[in-house]
């Protein structure tokens, strides 16, 4: 099984035309990313699982949405991670298979009462009758909201009953952060393997259940968990998102730095908020077993705030767990490791990766380990565990990794 990642989404739909802005992307994030916490709530039916909704949201150019031949008008609902303004909508139509699939009018909605009820038009846009990535629309009324609703109203073609979009992206203002889903509890991956997962903080750990299963141990930002999982011969970084309710759905991905790996949708579902017990939370310093062990660990429980060194508090647990491994064996000497995605220039990465470093070295300094057996090192965007193509794989990008000396 590959490496994963969980999201969900909630499409838009709109009455008023936007006004086409430049073809380049526009600035902020993508409100409507996987990566950003977003989910689909309301899918239209695929022809297979190739073509679903999903696939809008997962900032990879070759994949999109794909109706099934005559429901090409099917809305599709997107549940953002926090309510939100969007100021403007992207569309990318590129890599859609044939011009015979080309939407033409696409209607955005927001609402800030549910996924099925209150929804007021933000953006009523017309594509491009050629196939064409960045096209970028203004929005036209201040909605706020936490749902998007997408509707193909015409297409193209007056004839053709079969539509693909390939990327839906909003950009905005968050206007509040909610509180992470409650993460802690037993899931099952599409019928198959269960997945045990205990939060603590930013902190979360875990394995899958059966022969073969292995630990997971990961960071929250928000309702995204970044992770690292093993399950048999397989092993890697990867990504869930969650959204409200018991179920939820994974996207998984194959290991390490693939330039052209696909995401899969998997399906899982919440089984019980009590998870069963893991091999690992009965290890009194996994951190310092691994770093024993391999020589290296991977701390996706220290978090940031966005383009800083300024650490989160929900980091504390994480770090009070490094403190206790460095207490416990006062000869151990390490590394501090920062890392980021490849976003911005490589000058500012580098000093970024530095001073995340040193914010992590000062922590632990502050808690009472000696400064000099922590050195620290930054290497930018340099050493990528997954793709820098992706909000999803810049994700795993930014970390903080621990290496013994």
């Amino acid at each position: 099984m590959p490496s994963s990642l969980i999201v969900f989404f909630v499409a838009v739909l709109c009455l008023q035309r936007g006004t086409p802005a430049s073809p380049a992307r526009p600035g902020g994030d993508n409100l409507a990313g996987l990566a950003a916490g977003a989910v689909v709530v309301v899918r239209p039916t695929p022809p297979d699982s190739n073509g679903e909704a999903w696939f809008l949201l997962d900032e990879d150019l070759r994949t999109g949405w794909t109706s099934l031949d005559g429901k090409q008008l099917e809305p599709t609902v997107i549940e953002l991670a926090d309510r939100s303004v969007i100021r403007s909508v992207q569309f990318d139509t590129g890599s859609v298979e044939t011009d015979g699939r080309l939407a033409k009018r696409v209607l955005v909605e927001m609402s800030d009462t549910s996924a099925t009820d209150g929804f007021k038009p933000i953006a009523d846009v017309t594509l491009a009758a050629e196939m064409k990535d960045g096209q970028v629309f203004k929005t036209t009324a201040d909605v706020p909201g936490r749902w998007i609703r997408l509707s193909v109203k015409s297409m193209q073609a007056p004839d053709h009953t079969i539509t693909q979009l390939m990327e839906f992206r909003a950009f905005g203002e968050r206007l509040a952060h909610n509180a992470t889903p409650p993460v802690t509890g037993t899931y099952q991956v599409e019928g198959g393997e269960l997945m045990h997962l205990k939060e603590d903080g930013a902190r979360v750990t875990g394995c899958f259940e059966g022969a073969g299963g292995g630990p997971i141990e990961g960071g929250l930002e928000g309702r995204v968990l970044r992770f690292t999982w093993k399950l048999g011969t397989d092993e890697g970084p990867a990504i869930a998102v969650f959204g409200t309710g018991a179920q939820f759905s994974g996207f998984w991905k194959t290991n390490g730095v693939e330039p052209n790996a696909v995401i899969t949708v998997v399906d899982l579902k919440k089984k019980s908020a009590a998870p069963r017990d893991c091999p690992n939370w009965h290890k009194a310093d996994p951190i310092g077993d691994e770093l024993k062990a391999g020589g290296r660990v991977r701390l996706y429980g220290i978090t940031f705030d966005s383009d800083s060194d300024v650490l989160r508090p929900e980091s504390k647990s994480t770090l009070d767990q490094v403190v206790a491994t460095l207490k416990k064996d006062p000869a151990l000497q390490i590394t501090i490791e920062g890392h980021t995605d490849s976003t911005s220039t490589p000058q500012h990465n580098q000093q970024l990766s530095e001073k995340r470093a040193l914010a992590v070295k000062a922590s632990l300094a502050a808690a009472g380990i000696d400064g000099g057996r922590l050195a620290t090192a930054g290497f930018g965007a340099t050493k990528p565990v997954a793709t820098n193509d992706s909000a999803i794989g810049r994700a795993e990008n930014r970390r903080v990794e621990l290496v013994r000396k």
